[in-house]
């Protein structure tokens, strides 16, 4: 695919096939995120992909933790949503309005569900940073995420990057050799989209004019 296509296809998708991503392609996708910038070269980032038994154990542990409505408490606090900006807080609320009203009250109970199941990904990539990272750092796994959702688009896979995936960092501890000296910074979930109707939404993004000034 060109460009272009490889951004325009990649999107949020929230419900997946059990169909497994090779591990030769999951290879190849953090290979080709490999290449993305890094100040001053640091490459700061690790990866870890939980996938098979090793996700099914997290997952169950996971929906157990969810139906006690246990609180999240991922490494990099999110901080609450007034803390956004005026104009971020507004794209929140949109989002979560249009999701509301995408059709029914059914997609919308679906829409938190799969959350809670991690998505039905047979792959899920958790991005770490060791515990004394810059904010440089924050940035470069920021592209180098980036680099690796469209690496995935490129090879026809799925993807979602989402805080739910990282929100109970002591079970991915548990069944991944994550070490107390990284924070888990983001989970992206990897997969083949279903046909399930919510994977139809896409996020409206903003006008070129809202956050373009030339001078």
């Amino acid at each position: 695919m060109k460009f272009i296509e490889v951004m325009e296809k990649r999107h949020s998708s929230r419900d997946f096939k059990k169909d497994e991503v090779s591990e030769d392609t999951l290879r190849e996708i953090v290979k080709i995120a490999g290449m993305s910038p890094s100040w001053e070269n640091s490459q700061p980032w690790n990866v870890y992909i939980a996938t098979g038994e090793t996700l099914e154990t997290i997952r169950e542990t996971w929906i157990a933790e969810n139906d006690k409505k246990i609180k999240g408490s991922a490494d990099m606090n999110p901080g609450h949503r007034t803390n956004f900006s005026e104009r971020g807080q507004k794209n929140m609320a949109d989002f979560m309005d249009a999701i509301g009203k995408f059709d029914d009250d059914e997609d919308l109970e679906n829409f938190n569900h799969v959350q809670h199941i991690l998505f039905n990904s047979p792959a899920v990539v958790y991005l770490t940073l060791p515990k004394n990272y810059t904010k440089w750092s924050v940035y470069d796994l920021g592209g180098f995420g980036m680099g690796l959702m469209l690496a995935a688009t490129d090879l026809g896979v799925d993807s979602i990057p989402a805080y739910e995936l990282v929100k109970y960092p002591y079970i991915l501890r548990d069944n991944l050799p994550i070490p107390e000296d990284e924070d888990i910074i983001m989970g992206i979930a990897l997969g083949y989209e279903s046909d399930e109707h919510i994977n139809e939404y896409e996020s409206p993004r903003l006008d070129l004019d809202e956050i373009l000034k030339i001078n």
